[in-house]
């Protein structure tokens, strides 16, 4: 146990070291686990690199992630010295899981059997279900880090379950539509993601750690983003 701790240190340690070597007139500061550029004027330094580290609009450094302007940035947070992949203002990095699934040919619903759904790589794909609640404001989008695709199944009784398909995170887009619907009074209006995250400070439904359904209430675009999803009740 001991041993475990000294080695959690001493990667903090190794973090810490790495970014005060990045010589600014300001300071790192880390709260929790999120690292931020505290700036001469004690305001966070957002959607701009200091140094060899990207700070997102939130004001926390990006870490084993895309950054806008098309660089991959490590564990540590620093770029991993690569080009960047965007040769054009148009690009943007893709999404794997999500272009897969689009790639991937539409097929009956298991559970709602008379409905045509995404699937992933010819399997039927039921929920996208984030393991935590954490997501990333990235410019135009919102990263799910750590999201579970979920395929379903029947058991010998005739009740159905759901199984992993493949881990990994989730884009949605900002401007993706959602239609909202409200158990408390029947209506559904149509805003935007950005809009969910404003007024709720979440893409995540009441009660629940499940971002999405498939089928019909999602779609997804060629580059693996989400451009439609339908979420219920917030809390």
């Amino acid at each position: 146990m001991f041993r475990k701790i000294m080695k959690t240190i001493a990667a903090t340690a190794l973090v810490a070291a790495a970014l005060s070597a990045t010589s600014f007139a300001g300071q790192w500061l880390q709260y929790g686990s999120d690292w931020y550029y505290q700036q001469d004027d004690g305001s966070n330094a957002k959607n701009q690199w200091v140094g060899n580290y990207y700070l997102g609009s939130d004001g926390i450094m990006y870490t084993s992630s895309w950054t806008p302007d098309g660089y991959y940035v490590d564990a540590s947070g620093k770029w991993d010295g690569r080009p960047s992949v965007n040769t054009g203002t148009t690009q943007e990095p893709v999404n794997t899981i999500g272009q897969y699934i689009y790639n991937s040919p539409l097929v009956a619903d298991m559970i709602n059997t008379d409905e045509m759904t995404w699937s992933y790589g010819g399997t039927p794909v039921q929920i996208i279900q984030s393991n935590d609640t954490a997501f990333y404001d990235r410019g135009t989008y919102y990263e799910i880090p750590n999201c579970d695709v979920l395929g379903a199944y029947y058991d010998e009784y005739g009740e159905h379950g759901y199984y992993t398909l493949v881990t990994g995170p989730i884009y949605v887009r900002k401007n993706a539509t959602v239609n909202k619907y409200d158990y408390n009074t029947g209506a559904t209006i149509t805003i935007t993601a950005e809009q969910v995250v404003q007024q709720y400070g979440s893409l995540y439904e009441g009660g629940y750690i499940s971002l999405c359904t498939i089928g019909c209430a999602t779609s997804f675009d060629a580059n693996g983003y989400i451009t439609k999803l339908s979420v219920h009740a917030f809390e």
